[in-house]
């Protein structure tokens, strides 16, 4: 049975899946993406698909295809593909894949998506919001979960991606920083030595929703000047202050959940992923007792899932 290999490049990862039939047979993932440089991340990627296909013993004859998405699509990977704007379907996805020659290997790039938004319509001011790779993984969960309503699907990571579903097309999307603010107030401002320059490594509810309720009545700027203030007056665990600042930070996410009208607009909501960022906003909606149906599910084979249905539907 031929294979296919996947490839999902990040900014700060790279991860190379081969697939037999609908098994993942094997996975090998890099803590470096495309930020190391072009041309240094080609012959990188290079050389790890070569690895990879030499230690499972793969003859080139014997892949079906090599399909790649994520960062690889933009200028600082393999070859920069415009964006598509919304709505996009799984059909125009799999009709916008480019096939480009990588050495002696060919690759198929599953290209991002961008929406114009209205943020500065006051002031006649242009916005775009924009995904490269989230979307793939979006298509991999419509293929593990029958969603037969309009959902909002939530993939939580250095910049949390909120992106609208409908009939099987990713019609909106919203982004917010909060990963990347907790990872910079966690190890590069005065609060690094009250949480020891760690994120939280399990949810403690307590110190979660304080910071949550903090962040909402104060805001996180102040909020995070008063977790020093707690450094300084309470015995309090690295774990539990680094649960408060994780929800002082979650607790932008819940307001632009709220000002949005995505809780009012989507009953149904799905949180992908597996790190604290993901249990930490899954949490502080649960808590907030909604009448939505919100659901966390494990983000680990999304992105493969997801080029391979588009794969598939390009070939129909």
């Amino acid at each position: 049975m031929k294979k296919i290999v996947t490839i999902d490049a990040g900014t700060s990862n790279l991860r190379i899946r081969i697939v037999e039939g609908k098994n993942m047979i094997f996975e090998k993932k890099e803590n470096y993406g495309v930020k190391i440089g072009k041309e240094k991340f080609k012959n990188e990627l290079y050389k790890l698909l070569k690895e990879c296909i030499k230690e499972n013993k793969i003859e080139k004859e014997e892949i079906e295809c090599i399909i790649a998405s994520g960062m690889i699509t933009s200028a600082l990977g393999l070859m920069e593909i415009e964006h598509l704007y919304v709505p996009v379907s799984l059909e125009k996805f799999s009709k916008s894949m480019v096939k480009v020659k990588f050495f002696e290997f060919e690759i198929y790039l599953i290209t991002g998506i961008k929406v114009e938004k209205e943020y500065f319509k006051e002031e006649h001011l242009k916005s775009i919001d924009v995904i490269r790779g989230e979307e793939v993984e979006v298509f991999g969960i419509l293929e593990e979960i029958k969603v037969d309503e309009p959902t909002l699907v939530i993939l939580p990571g250095s910049h949390n991606k909120f992106i609208e579903v409908s009939d099987g097309n990713i019609v909106d999307l919203l982004t917010t920083m909060s990963g990347e603010i907790y990872d910079v107030m966690t190890k590069y401002t005065i609060l690094k030595t009250s949480v020891d320059e760690k994120f939280a490594d399990k949810i403690e509810k307590k110190y979660l929703e304080l910071g949550n309720k903090i962040g909402k009545k104060y805001g996180i700027n102040q909020g995070s000047f008063m977790l020093r203030g707690l450094d300084l007056s309470e015995k309090l665990t690295i774990n539990e202050k680094s649960n408060y600042l994780l929800g002082l930070v979650l607790s932008e996410d819940i307001t632009s959940l709220e000002k949005n009208g995505y809780l009012k607009k989507y009953k149904k909501l799905i949180i992908a992923g597996g790190n604290i960022i993901a249990k930490g906003l899954f949490e502080l909606l649960s808590q907030m007792k909604l009448d939505n149906d919100i659901r966390i599910i494990s983000s680990n084979e999304l992105a493969t899932k997801g080029a391979l249905k588009i794969w598939e539907q390009s070939k129909k």
